[in-house]
């Protein structure tokens, strides 16, 4: 599954492959935990060419779920 993905400090958006859920796991549970994971993994560089060693979300990174999709 992929969804687009804005960088706050640089304006730039990128698609990102964000997995999907395993057999059995409801959607909403699998992306509630993408949003968790991508809350407090840091980041040593954004697609926009600067560095942050803080988590990526949501202080840096608007995720665009009504662009959720198969490619």
């Amino acid at each position: 599954m992929f969804v687009d993905v804005t960088c706050k400090k640089c304006g730039q958006r990128k698609r990102l492959d964000v997995g999907g859920p395993t057999e059995g796991q409801a959607l909403e549970e699998y992306l509630r935990f993408t949003t968790d994971r991508l809350s407090h993994q840091p980041s040593f560089g954004c697609f926009g060419g600067h560095f942050e060693l803080a988590p990526p979300l949501p202080r840096f990174w608007d995720i665009h779920w009504d662009t959720l999709s198969e490619s």
